[in-house]
């Protein structure tokens, strides 16, 4: 659920947090306060798109931060954490959205940078917004369904079915993978025949390259390995002036030295051992002149090999190891191969035996829909009519779902579909078409109601909810209100006091002006002053005895009606 909102540079918002809680929270206000603005800067976190009108006058940079609470479990956080971005029990998930005076947005979902994408499918499992607002789940018939389905209680036989589905659809793939002309097969198996044959007879090894290629150097440069050794061993043997004669020479000085100044035996057993390591050397060096011969047959043999494998390297792979790949990716799809004719028959026995699985699945859910959407309908044209609306119509209307192979479809063989006629003489048509957004919202609360314990989604706003409705509907549209927040926390916008004595959480929006800029404020209200507040939206001064005495009748006769909701609930 919302915990907090915290808004910057929005329109006539400087910066402002507001916070939720559980249960009923109502936004009330002045027309032309924010309230609306509010709604819209929790949608621009949510991933709507953004735009600079939405800006604050001379600010550069706007910021939204909203904080939820989400459940373990939730498919919010799988959606993170697929993301690679992790929430640890007890802490929030923040979403935090920027939009810059250029158009440009950028989101963050707790402090990681993510994408616009995420925020709206993040959004489809936290918040529903109902009212003229773009984006609303409960408007797509998919979603109509997904709710028939919950009336139904088949919801896990939906799941099931399409599970069935996908594997239904994997196996008939998998058929036509292997239903590839014969022809295409053969050639496909000798093409892979020549390349198996061709790499196992180079009997390719690990490092063998780079022994060769280090051999091929010696060879190629033996006179310049020998003259080299050769200069070198004289220099240290063999010369007139070689230098472990000299050395020995130097050593002999310093060990007379040594035997008068006991301090020189350290430099004198440094002279011995360079001594020893040169005199090493110098035998290292004559062994290795002694071994150094050019075989010009060796030379050409390394060359041949080395192209043979640098011609596999450039076919199969720009290394041995590539190669070596390559040749166990052939040795699996020769036997693949081999074995596609006994897989086909067993893809065709599995295909028939889901087949009629779901043929006989999709029968089920489908008489179960048809039974339930008439009792669903008349559920929700009860709550309808309830809610101001006493001469609509309404319906659940099930159809048969466009065909496919075998008559059957993602989700069976039905498509559900809200419509609605708000005013008599008017055609039923889509939620998505109906104008008022007043209309729109009461009916999304009629939804909500009947169908309250069958949503996920943690948080319910309604926007414009009390548009064009007197004081005896708006006491209903508070009752109805308050039994939805049982199940969801709900956000209200609105106007009239007999919704607002309803809040469990009482948030006032107001304008005021600071050094000639229009700022918008919220305040909690408690106590009087959710009475006053109740007093001004009833029309009257908030301190007038008869406004005040009325708000504060109203405030009581909620709690009253609270009280019995809950012990009827329990």
């Amino acid at each position: 659920m919302l915990r907090e909102l915290t808004i910057r540079n929005v329109a006539v918002i400087d910066e402002l947090t507001v916070t939720f809680v559980p249960g009923l929270n109502v936004l009330t206000g002045e027309t032309g306060a924010g309230k609306s603005i509010l709604i819209d800067a929790l949608q621009l976190v949510l991933g709507a798109r953004g735009s600079d009108a939405l800006l604050r006058s001379g600010a550069e940079e706007a910021m939204v931060e909203a904080a939820f609470e989400a459940d373990r479990g939730s498919r919010a956080l799988d959606i993170l954490e697929a993301e690679g971005i992790g929430v640890e029990p007890g802490e929030f998930l923040v979403l935090r959205r920027q939009l810059f005076r250029d158009g440009r947005t950028k989101a963050y979902a707790n402090g990681r940078l993510t994408s616009a994408t995420t925020l709206r499918a993040l959004a489809e499992c936290l918040v529903d917004i109902h009212g003229q607002h773009p984006g609303q789940p409960l408007l797509e018939p998919g979603r109509h369904r997904e709710l028939l389905d919950a009336y139904a209680g088949t919801s896990e036989d939906a799941r099931a079915y399409r599970e069935r589905f996908a594997q239904w659809q994997a196996l008939r793939r998998e058929r036509e993978a292997l239903l590839l002309a014969e022809r295409e097969r053969a050639q496909r198996q000798d093409l892979l025949e020549f390349q198996r044959r061709e790499i196992e007879a180079a009997r390719l090894t690990s490092g063998e390259e780079e022994a060769l290629a280090a051999e091929q150097a010696i060879l190629n440069n033996h006179e310049r390995l020998f003259s080299a050794v050769e200069q070198a061993y004289l220099a240290l043997e063999e010369s007139d002036e070689a230098v472990l004669e000299r050395l020995a020479a130097i050593a002999a000085r310093v060990r007379e030295a040594a035997a008068i100044d006991r301090r020189l035996r350290e430099v004198l057993e440094a002279l011995e051992t360079g001594g020893v390591h040169l005199g090493e050397a110098a035998r290292g060096l004559r062994d290795y002149r002694g071994r150094i011969e050019f075989d010009p047959q060796r030379l050409d043999a390394i060359e041949t090999r080395l192209h043979e494998i640098g011609t596999l390297k450039r076919k199969y792979g720009g290394s041995v190891a590539e190669v070596l790949d390559h040749l166990e990716r052939v040795r699996r799809d020769l036997a693949n191969l081999e074995r596609s004719e006994a897989r086909l028959a067993e893809v065709d026995t599995a295909l028939a035996e889901t087949q009629r699985d779901l043929v006989g699945r999709a029968e089920r859910l489908s008489v179960a829909r048809r039974r339930a959407a008439p009792k669903l309908q008349e559920a929700i044209l009860t709550e309808i009519r309830e809610l101001g609306m006493a001469r609509a119509a309404f319906e659940v209307r099930v159809t048969p779902a466009p065909p496919g192979e075998a008559g059957l479809g993602p989700h069976g063989k039905d498509e559900a579909e809200f419509l609605i006629s708000p005013n008599p003489g008017e055609e039923l048509k889509p939620l998505h078409k109906i104008g008022s957004g007043g209309e729109l919202s009461r009916t999304m609360l009629a939804i909500r109601v009947i169908l309250a314990a069958a949503d996920q989604t943690p948080t319910l706003v309604f926007d414009e909810v009390d548009a064009g409705i007197g004081g005896g509907t708006a006491e209903i549209v508070g009752r109805k209100l308050v039994a939805v927040s049982r199940q969801h926390q709900v956000l209200c916008v609105t106007h009239l006091p007999q919704i607002a004595c309803f809040a469990d959480h009482h948030v006032t929006v107001a304008k005021r002006t600071v050094r000639d800029r229009t700022q918008t404020t919220v305040q909690l209200l408690e106590g009087a002053e959710r009475a006053q507040e109740l007093a001004r939206m009833l029309g009257g001064p908030s301190r007038s005895t008869t406004p005040l005495q009325h708000a504060t009748e109203l405030l009581e006769a909620a709690i009253r009606l609270k009280k019995r909701m809950k012990l009827s609930s329990v």
